[in-house]
C-alpha cells in the first residue's frame, strides 16, 4: 500500500511530509513524546487540583491546535465540549473576524443589524478531537463525519440534534450556524479547521487515514456551499513540541524611509509593503498578539473603515499617511540601524488597529507589487517606554480622538492596576493586559482575566450566577454591572480571594474524582462556588463586602464540598427542569435557580 503524497493532506505544522512507497513502521520518536508529556505534565504541576489525564490532554491539545489564534486559557477551556455523546468532538470555536464568538455575543443577538458587520467578514469554525493514543484512526474520522455531517446541516433542527448529541456539543455549532444565517447577505468567508491531535506520528499515518482527510475536506465543501477554504490538521508529537517552542514574536524590524526623533520617541513614514510585513506572520496572517493593548476590536465594515479602503484603493496621487491619522507603537527598547531599520523590543501597537487591518486586507487582496501600494506609506510613531503608567496614558491619548465607549479603557483604570499589583505580590497574576502573563511563561491555573473575575464577583460576591453564566463576555458592558463588580471601596484581598474560590471550584469540578462532563461544569460552576460561599458566610451574600468576615481563612473546599455543591445545584435545576420542560443551561441562565440554591446552603438540611 502506498503513502500519498503531502499535498494531499493541509496542515500549519512545520516539517510534515509523507512520502511516496511502502509504510515502514519504526518507533515513536521517544524524545518528543517526553518533552510533550513533560510540557503537559508541568502544567498538571502547576494546578491546585490535578485534572484527570484525558481533561488536561483536551485542554493542551485545544491550546495547540489554537496557538496562532491569539487567545486566552479562559476562551480555550470554555470552548471544551468532550465527554459522553460529543461525536468524537472534544472543542469546538467559532471566530468572526478573529475574535471569538460565544452565545452572548453581540453579533448574535435578535435585533443586531447585519450592515454592521463588513462584507465578506472572515467566520470560523474550528474544532478539536483530542486522544492521548499513540496514533492516528480511521475510527475518529468516521465519528466526525458523522456528526458533522448531521451539525452543520442547516435542514436539521438543532433541538433534534439534542437526541443524539450533548447538549454543548450542540450548542457550540449552534453559534456557528447561527452566525452563518444571520451573516449569510453579508457574503462572509467561511473556513472549516479540523484539528486531530494524538502523541503519535504523523509520518506514520495509514494511506486510509489519509483518505479520510480528504473525505472530511470533501463534505466541508459539499454541505457549506459557500465555503471559502477547509483545513484538516494531523498533530502529533513533532508537532506538538514545534508549536510549544513557538513563542509569538514580540521583537520585530520596521523600516522607515525617514524619521525625526526627540529622545526616546520617533515618527515617520514607513511603506505600505514594509509595514504589511512587520504586522503579519509567517502564514501571512495578521499577528494579533500586537494588538492585546488596542482599546477596541476591528470595528469591520463601519464608516471610518470604508474611508480608509476607499483611499487606499484609490489611484489618485495622493500619499495615504496625508489622509490618515497613523500608527502609534510602543516598545520597551529601540535600536536604529544605518539604514533606518528600526529593531523594536516588546512591540505594541496601541493605537491604529482598524488602519493595520484595513492596510493587511488591501495589501492581502491587491498584492505588494502593485504600483500605488509600492509607492505609499503610512505615518508611524514609536514611544520607547517601560513606565506602566506612561504606557496607559498613552493608550488612553492616542485613542481619545474618536469616539470609544468608555467600557474599553477600564483595564487603564487605577482600580485594575491596583488589583494586578496586589495579585503579583501574592504570586497570582491579574491579565489587565491580554495574554501578557501567559507569554511571559506564567502558570495558567494562577492567571486571571478581567472578565473571569468580573464573572467571580458577580456570581460570589453579588449572588448573581445567572448573569455570570448567561453573558460571559458582554457581563461587564453594562455601566451599572460594572461599578458593581470592580467597586473601589472593596478591599483588594476580597477581589483576590474571589479570584481564588472560583478557580479552586473550576479546578475541583474538572477533577476525576468530581466527574463532571463538560456541559454540567459550564452550567453549575458559578452556582456552586455561590452555594459553598453562602454555606461558609452563613447568610446571603448581597454585597461582596460581607465576604471580609472570610477572606482571611484558608481556602480548604475539598472534592466532597464540590460533590455535595453540584448534587443541591443539580437536584434544584432538576426540579426546574421538570416544570418549565426547561434544558440545564436554559434554566442556569434564568436567575430562577438562585434563591433555591441559596435557601439550601442556609438550611440545616443541605444532603
Amino acid at each position: 500500500m502506498q503513502m500519498r503524497p503531502t499535498q494531499q493532506i493541509e496542515t500549519w505544522a512545520p516539517g510534515l511530509s509523507f512520502s511516496g512507497g511502502p509504510i515502514h513502521c519504526r518507533p515513536m520518536s521517544g524524545n518528543e513524546v517526553i518533552l510533550v508529556d513533560q510540557y503537559v505534565s508541568k502544567m498538571q504541576e502547576a494546578r491546585d487540583e490535578p485534572l484527570a489525564d484525558d481533561v488536561a490532554f483536551e485542554i493542551f491539545a485545544a491550546s495547540m491546535a489554537l496557538r496562532g489564534e491569539d487567545v486566552t486559557d479562559d476562551i480555550i477551556e470554555s470552548g471544551l465540549v468532550g465527554g459522553g455523546v460529543d461525536g468524537g468532538i472534544d472543542a469546538v470555536y467559532v471566530f468572526l473576524d478573529g475574535i471569538p464568538l460565544d452565545e452572548d455575543s453581540e453579533v448574535l443577538q435578535e435585533g443586531f443589524r447585519e450592515s454592521e458587520i463588513r462584507r465578506g467578514a472572515k467566520l470560523t469554525l474550528h474544532f478539536v478531537q483530542a486522544k492521548r493514543s499513540p496514533s492516528f484512526t480511521e475510527t475518529a474520522f468516521d465519528k466526525v463525519l458523522a456528526s458533522t455531517g448531521k451539525l452543520l446541516d442547516l435542514s436539521v433542527d438543532l433541538d433534534n440534534l439534542l437526541q443524539q448529541y450533548a447538549p454543548d456539543v450542540v450548542a457550540r455549532f449552534g453559534i456557528f450556524r447561527q452566525a452563518w444565517l444571520k451573516l449569510n447577505l453579508r457574503f462572509p468567508s467561511i473556513s472549516v479547521k479540523f484539528s486531530y491531535v494524538t502523541r503519535g506520528e504523523t509520518r506514520e499515518v495509514h494511506a486510509n487515514v489519509l483518505q479520510k482527510c480528504d473525505d472530511l475536506k470533501l463534505q466541508f465543501q459539499r454541505i457549506i456551499p459557500s465555503l471559502d477554504t477547509s483545513e484538516v490538521s494531523l498533530l502529533g508529537v513533532k508537532e506538538l513540541w514545534a508549536r510549544i517552542a513557538a513563542l509569538p514574536q514580540y521583537d520585530l524590524q520596521l523600516r522607515f524611509e525617514d524619521y525625526v526623533s526627540k529622545g526616546d520617541s520617533y515618527a515617520g513614514i514607513v511603506s505600505l509593503p514594509d509595514y504589511y510585513g512587520f504586522i503579519v506572520g509567517e502564514r501571512h496572517n495578521l499577528r494579533g498578539h500586537l494588538f492585546e493593548s488596542n482599546v477596541r476590536d476591528f470595528q469591520g465594515d463601519v464608516a471610518v473603515n470604508r474611508q480608509i479602503s476607499q483611499t487606499l484603493e484609490s489611484n489618485d496621487s495622493g500619499d495615504f499617511w496625508w489622509f490618515n491619522n497613523g500608527i502609534t507603537i510602543l516598545c520597551s527598547d529601540v535600536n536604529i540601524g544605518g539604514d533606518k531599520k528600526f529593531s523594536l523590543s516588546n512591540v505594541q501597537i496601541v493605537n491604529g488597529l482598524q488602519t493595520s487591518h484595513s492596510i493587511y486586507r488591501s495589501l492581502a487582496n491587491d498584492g505588494l507589487e502593485l504600483e500605488r501600494n509600492r509607492n505609499r506609506s503610512v505615518q508611524v510613531r514609536v514611544i520607547k517606554t517601560q513606565d506602566p503608567e506612561v504606557r496607559d496614558r498613552v493608550i488612553r491619548a492616542t485613542n481619545s480622538q474618536t469616539k470609544v465607549p468608555d467600557a474599553s479603557l477600564h483595564a487603564t483604570e487605577e482600580i485594575h492596576r491596583q488589583i494586578e499589583s496586589h495579585f503579583i505580590s501574592n504570586g497570582w497574576y491579574y491579565d489587565r493586559r491580554k495574554n501578557f502573563y501567559k507569554n511571559s511563561g506564567k502558570p495558567s491555573e494562577k492567571i486571571v482575566s478581567i472578565s473571569a473575575l468580573g464573572q467571580a464577583v458577580m456570581a460570589i460576591g453579588l449572588s448573581r450566577p445567572n448573569d455570570a453564566r448567561a453573558r460571559p463576555t458582554t457581563l461587564l458592558n453594562n455601566d451599572s454591572n460594572y461599578k458593581q463588580v470592580f467597586n473601589v471601596a472593596l478591599p483588594l484581598p476580597t477581589f483576590l480571594w474571589i479570584a481564588k474560590w472560583q478557580r479552586k471550584v473550576d479546578s475541583l469540578l474538572l477533577s476525576e474524582a468530581v466527574g463532571a462532563d463538560s456541559y454540567t461544569r459550564t452550567n453549575a460552576r458559578f452556582y456552586v462556588s455561590m452555594y459553598l460561599a453562602t454555606k461558609r458566610l452563613g447568610e446571603k451574600i448581597q454585597s461582596p463586602g460581607q465576604l471580609s468576615n472570610i477572606v482571611t481563612q484558608d481556602l480548604d473546599i475539598t472534592e466532597e464540598d464540590v460533590k455535595l455543591g453540584l448534587s443541591v445545584v443539580l437536584e434544584e435545576a432538576e426540579t426546574l427542569m421538570v416544570e418549565n420542560d426547561w434544558l440545564l443551561d436554559r434554566v442556569s441562565k434564568s436567575g430562577e435557580l438562585n434563591l433555591p440554591v441559596i435557601r439550601r446552603a442556609l438550611s440545616s438540611d443541605q444532603t
